[in-house]
């Protein structure tokens, strides 16, 4: 079994799952559920929950429930068998009551509405079986940090981690990016981003400027960017200021930007004296 979205639109209604009807069909399928303008009420576990607009609930549907919706909206969806997160039933029952604790809880319901709302164009893309990966390990650390977010830690790390190195490449040219911007476009503080980053031994800032330096470093190496000014390249890779483009080049690779340009191209490398200009 693997993984599916969808959304319903519907009106108010009642469903109740009993011990029976699982005796007889066993649906071993976990449900992570958002609703728009309408709310949910839960009952499982001996546990009741009010569900409020733009909120999410857990439900495992291999276990009995009473779940009603009032009014009229849609519900959006997803999916999981429960044997894909590797999880004990009695830590999903645990977390499924606390989904709030855990920092993913954002991150979740961006990710719920996006997929739900492109579900008909994902489904024949290249890309579904890697969205379908990373939601069932996006549901995995949910439900584990929201469990004991000090047991979750690594698992969150390694999540994170490859997304935020993925964001930071994508947008080295802008000149703004910082620990907000990047925070922000993953749903977490930045003092957690720090966090995560310190744990995969990772200095932020001193890792974007080597990214920017290798990212010029490759530009300036190309026949078809030879006859771009310098200052254009580090510009385009996210550097304001020339002479510190040129400062922080030369302290990482030993040569001034346009020395290796030169040397890349087969020219002779310029004299020290000649090599104080950076303009070309």
């Amino acid at each position: 079994m693997t993984q599916e979205f969808f959304r319903a639109e519907m009106t108010g209604f009642r469903l109740i799952r009993t011990p029976r009807q699982i005796d007889t069909g066993p649906g071993d399928m976990l449900a992570i559920a958002m609703h728009e303008k309408c709310i949910g009420k839960q009952e499982q576990f001996g546990t009741q929950v009010k569900v409020l607009p733009n909120e999410l609930m857990v439900m495992d549907l291999n276990s009995a429930y009473t779940y009603e919706l009032e009014g009229g909206g849609a519900s959006q969806c997803l999916h999981v068998p429960v044997d894909s997160l590797g999880l004990r039933h009695e830590m999903i029952r645990s977390a499924a009551s606390r989904l709030r604790a855990s920092p993913l809880y954002d991150m979740i319901t961006t990710h719920l509405s996006e997929m739900t709302a492109r579900a008909d164009a994902l489904t024949t893309s290249p890309a579904a079986p890697v969205l379908g990966e990373t939601s069932i390990e996006l549901t995995r650390t949910l439900l584990v940090s929201a469990y004991d977010t000090d047991y979750a830690r690594d698992a969150l790390n390694e999540l994170l981690m490859p997304r935020i190195r993925a964001f930071v490449k994508q947008h080295l040219a802008d000149s703004t990016l910082n620990a907000d911007v990047i925070a922000d476009a993953h749903d977490i503080s930045p003092r957690q981003l720090y966090r995560v980053c310190a744990t995969a031994d990772v200095s932020l800032e001193q890792w974007i400027i080597s990214e920017r330096l290798e990212r010029a470093r490759e530009e300036l190496s190309r026949f078809e960017t030879r006859d771009l000014p310098i200052a254009t390249i580090a510009r385009r890779c996210g550097f304001t200021n020339s002479s510190y483009f040129s400062k922080r080049f030369r302290a990482m690779y030993g040569l001034s930007p346009r020395a290796w340009r030169q040397m890349s191209s087969g020219e002779r490398a310029p004299s020290s004296a000649s090599d104080t200009s950076e303009s070309r």
